[in-house]
């Protein structure tokens, strides 16, 4: 019984175990820009968003001093396309010590379907990894740069990548769609409702009051 519980707890035990998570662990990164999922899903093609509701999200600045953002139409760019860009940018940011944020998330999952191949979907394999940008989008920002040198840095960045890019600063106004629009000011919405409330709204709001919310939850 002694000899079985010294090979149990023997230290040549160990690095064997040790060998198996770590070769578990490193299998998953299989690229920088791609999602940590244990399941590749297979996904329709889809169109890029045209946001038509005045919707600003996503056009300005939220973590750098600079920035370049998609002028043109929407399109879908590739995880090779994008680390292309990255390498670029990284080379200008090393040199001057700033620091850059990716916008981006490459989780659309591409499959390629071969020739003479019958109708329908779900038939190809897995290829590449992409994202969809709508017009308007912040793709990468810097920080810690001169201005010079940031938007050189972000003009080489964007000939690597398709579609016409503009270069931003704090100063630079959201965008909805292709129009430059001013960042309305907030609105409380309940407050507004409260002013003029619906029969509905009026409702619930007498029900809130302390003499109804003595009664309520009783049968």
């Amino acid at each position: 019984m002694f000899s079985s519980l010294t090979r149990i707890f023997s230290p040549l035990s160990q690095p064997f175990a040790f060998a198996r998570v770590a070769q578990s662990s490193a299998k998953r990164f299989g690229h920088e820009l791609a999602p940590r999922y244990k399941q590749v899903r297979k996904k329709q093609k889809g169109r890029v968003t045209v946001r038509t509701g005045g919707s600003i999200k996503g056009t300005t600045l939220e973590f750098g001093t600079y920035g370049m953002r998609l002028k043109s139409e929407g399109l879908r760019l590739t995880a090779a396309q994008l680390q292309a860009a990255d390498n670029v940018l990284i080379r200008f940011v090393r040199k001057a010590q700033g620091t850059y944020w990716k916008r981006l998330c490459t989780n659309i999952a591409v499959c390629i379907k071969g020739n003479a191949t019958r109708m329908g979907k779900g038939k190809g394999p897995f290829d590449h990894w992409a994202a969809r940008v709508p017009t308007g989008k912040v793709v990468f920002e810097v920080d810690g740069m001169h201005r010079h040198a940031a938007k050189d840095a972000l003009r080489r960045t964007c000939e690597k990548l398709p579609g016409i890019w503009e270069f931003i600063d704090k100063d630079t106004p959201a965008k909805s769609g292709f129009s430059r629009v001013e960042e309305p000011e907030s609105v409380n919405y309940l407050e507004k409702a409260k002013e003029n409330p619906s029969r509905k709204f009026a409702n619930f709001l007498k029900s809130r009051s302390e003499e109804f919310s003595k009664f309520n939850g009783r049968k």
